[in-house]
């Protein structure tokens, strides 16, 4: 995972925008790291991919203008949700381009890129979300999906950071940025292995949550992470459930969800299958997705 480099929030003036940059900045001031707040004039969002009318310069200056000002009040409310902990550097960017393209682009160079969700159905609604699956797929760097309404408290920066382990070296990308995480909000980690438990009888999912071999699993998953990160307390369990439901009920007592983009099943397929955009769309808490370098 990138040390260096901008926390990249893209914004659109939106609640779920709102959020994603609350949550960027007071992310920013743990690390220590700059925020970079850029936002797109695309008018296929804007207008919708019908257009049938070729824009004119009055509606080019208009979508600059509203752009200048979705900036300017982001830039503000970056600096409103840092002021209990501590100032950071806030630089903003109006693009001309395509949504998805623009946001890949800057990933190259950012530390994690953050993007919001609303909660009601539009078409930015609908194109934010192919673009946070589309981000999640190919960006350079972990990927922050934050929805309308997500906690963002002080209580709620008390909770722990959970991370989806399947047992491959893929997921190995997702504990690491799960841990940076925990450390830098002084929480615990609690690491969940996804065990398929679909249609398998309540007494064999109990068996398979104490089973010494899937323990063993988990334990290597996470072997020589511990040592690297002493001031994190680490918890190990067990997912039965359906990784989806898992993931949901998990979000209702978690600051940040981390799951990696792809890998052998559990948290990571579940992600881009059928259920993927209600997932990304529906999760209470913030949702972190980090892809496998290669």
């Amino acid at each position: 995972m990138r040390s260096s480099g901008p926390i990249v929030v893209g914004v659109e003036g939106s609640a779920g925008s709102a959020a994603a940059v609350a949550w960027g900045a007071q992310t920013a001031a743990l690390h220590n790291a700059s925020l970079h707040l850029v936002h797109v004039v695309d008018p296929t969002a804007d207008y919708g991919p019908g257009i049938t009318e070729p824009l004119t310069s009055t509606d080019y200056a208009r979508l600059e203008g509203h752009g200048r000002w979705v900036l300017d009040t982001a830039n503000q409310e970056a600096l409103l949700a840092v002021r209990a902990l501590h100032d950071i550097d806030v630089t903003t960017e109006l693009v001309h381009q395509v949504v998805g393209p623009a946001l890949l682009d800057r990933t190259a160079e950012a530390r994690t890129m953050v993007v919001g969700t609303r909660e009601r159905g539009t078409v930015r609604r609908a194109l934010l979300g192919s673009v946070s699956a589309a981000l999640a797929r190919r960006a350079h760097c972990p990927v922050v999906v934050v929805r309308e309404g997500a906690p963002l408290t002080a209580k709620a920066r008390k909770q722990p950071v959970v991370v989806g382990v399947d047992g491959t070296r893929i997921s190995e990308p997702a504990i690491e940025a799960a841990l940076i995480e925990a450390s830098a909000r002084r929480v615990r980690l609690i690491a969940l292995h996804a065990w398929t438990g679909i249609g398998l009888p309540v007494a064999q999912d109990a068996d398979i949550a104490t089973d010494p071999e899937k323990q063993i699993v988990l334990a290597e998953s996470l072997a020589g992470w511990q040592e690297r990160f002493p001031d994190v307390e680490i918890h190990r369990e067990i997912v039965t459930d359906r990784p989806e439901h898992y993931l949901l009920e998990q979000s209702e007592r978690a600051q940040l969800l981390v799951v990696g983009s792809r890998g052998r099943g559990g948290f990571a397929s579940m992600l881009f299958g059928s259920t993927s955009q209600a997932l990304l769309l529906s999760v209470e808490c913030p949702i972190m997705i980090v892809r496998d370098p290669q």
